[in-house]
């Protein structure tokens, strides 16, 4: 009989449920004070048992006088229900598929960190935490001569310097005049009569920063590894569509 129990908890049936159902299927129909004896459970468990059991349809009730007896259904049910909690179970799994990005942004319990800056100061402060992050590679679409405006070229430097210490590779699609980069990163250049824009996007780790250097110098940065994936794969597509344009140093 352990075996039957065990079964009957695989698909879903509590203790007391199946100790209930299995007294009630052994006995035949009886009053709810002989299902407490037999299944050795309160008669509040019993009670909460049996009501739980009926939902399921597992279980009947037939009144006689001013009493009610309560009857297992047949064997045959429990197949019926088991099928039914694994369809439940294949909807339920689907769902879960459909939203596992929303469930990656819950991860740890925290909502992706958004960080706003303005002016250069607070654009520095965005280069600073590329330095302090150390990543591994970094991917950017930027507009050269809109960051020189803003950094100097020893505030560049003293990143790239760190970059390249612990050799974080690296892929840039640059407009504007383009004077150098640092090792490790390959640069496909981009006419800047096709592509006028006034901003740079940058990836690194589970970040992306982002900034605006027209008008009011305003900048973001999100970390959250789905978003970073996300604007990998944009960058991806968009280097590839870029091959027709010359790489930074080769003629």
């Amino acid at each position: 009989m352990s075996d039957f129990k065990s079964l009957l908890r695989s698909i879903g049936l509590n203790e007391s449920e199946v100790e209930v159902y299995l007294a009630a299927l052994e006995g035949g129909p009886a009053q709810a004070q002989m299902l407490v004896k037999k299944s050795g459970f309160s008669r509040p468990a019993t009670y909460l048992a049996i009501e739980q059991l009926m939902q399921k349809g597992l279980m009947s009730s037939v009144k006689f006088g001013k009493r009610y007896q309560y009857a297992a259904e047949p064997p045959e049910r429990l197949v019926n229900y088991g099928k039914s909690q694994v369809n439940n179970l294949s909807t339920k799994v689907g769902e879960i598929e459909h939203g596992l990005d929303d469930l990656r942004l819950m991860q740890h319990g925290e909502r992706p960190s958004v960080k706003f800056y303005e002016g250069v100061e607070g654009l520095k402060a965005i280069l600073q935490d590329l330095a302090d992050s150390k990543p591994e590679s970094t991917l950017e679409i930027a507009n050269m001569e809109a960051v020189r405006g803003v950094f100097t070229t020893e505030e560049l430097q003293a990143v790239q310097r760190i970059l390249v210490k612990i050799k974080a590779k690296g892929r840039a699609l640059l407009s504007g005049k383009v004077n150098s980069i640092r090792p490790g990163v390959e640069a496909r250049l981009l006419p800047k009569d096709e592509f006028g824009f006034y901003g740079d996007i940058l990836v690194y780790g589970d970040k992306v920063a982002m900034v605006s250097f027209k008008g009011k110098m305003v900048g973001a940065v999100i970390e959250n590894p789905v978003l970073a994936q996300t604007q990998r794969a944009l960058f991806e597509l968009a280097w590839r569509g870029a091959r027709e344009y010359p790489e930074f140093g080769k003629t």
